[in-house]
């Protein structure tokens, strides 16, 4: 199973080698912001790596202190990532030309001292805990600063799901949304049309049966909007979560 740091240098990669490319960039954005949405793990490892990256302590006491915080929590929550590799691994295999093989050695001595349990490991574990910890204690370099950077943004996006969606999702909805982020456009075409012709068929069956006004003309409503719907990963869920809504 790759570690976390797989991951993090891909998705950053694909942020970069799009970045040029409005289009492709803004759905790559898209894809990998739904997959944050997605899941509170993947939101804060990304945003820890991050961080560890980016923050700098005036004394070793100090980023000790954050660093034993930071890493006892991505140790303790490594077992949720195997619900999102998946997912992952489905935005980077279908990207594999923005991907580069590249290294970020610091996201590895993270990865040594999150992943690494055996004992054998112990000399490897401690070595990269001081590398860590005289990153953090070093002078800033100073690296692109603009605020579109794509490294910066890999970082605000992390930050944003985190605060905007926290744990509004249910697990229902979490489920669908997994789902979806899965699909291969022949499938996401073949379940699009059926969801939709359910959807509308349900909603049929209600009006038939509703001698509410107001509910009546709801479901006028939302039928007009459901016929609408362009065939997309984000219509799917429109429809899904309508449907959800109806029973």
């Amino acid at each position: 199973m790759k570690n976390f740091s797989y991951y993090k240098n891909n998705i950053d990669s694909i942020l970069e080698n799009s970045f040029k490319d409005t289009k492709t960039f803004k759905k790559n954005v898209s894809v990998i912001m739904g997959a944050m949405k997605f899941s509170k793990v993947l939101r804060e490892f990304f945003t820890l790596y991050n961080d560890i990256e980016t923050k700098r302590f005036k004394t070793k006491e100090e980023s000790a202190e954050y660093l034993t915080e930071a890493l006892n929590y991505l140790k303790e929550n490594k077992k949720h990532l195997v619900k999102i590799k998946p997912i992952l691994n489905k935005i980077i295999n279908d990207r594999k030309s923005l991907c580069e093989e590249k290294s970020n050695i610091l996201y590895k001595h993270i990865d040594n001292i999150v992943f690494n349990v055996n004992f054998s490991d112990l000399e490897l574990v401690t070595e990269s805990k001081r590398k860590i910890t005289s990153h953090l204690t070093g002078e800033r370099k100073n690296t692109i600063k603009k605020v579109n950077n794509p490294k910066i943004l890999s970082h605000v996006l992390s930050k944003n799901y985190n605060d905007v969606y926290g744990s509004k999702l249910s697990e229902g909805q979490q489920e669908i949304l997994k789902n979806t982020l899965l699909m291969t456009e022949e499938t996401l075409k073949n379940e699009f049309g059926n969801i939709k012709e359910i959807s509308l068929l349900k909603i049929n069956t209600l009006l038939s049966e509703s001698k509410d006004e107001a509910l009546s003309a709801t479901l006028v409503q939302v039928k007009n909007e459901i016929k609408t719907l362009d065939e997309s990963k984000k219509s799917y869920i429109r429809v899904r979560g309508l449907l959800e809504d109806l029973k």
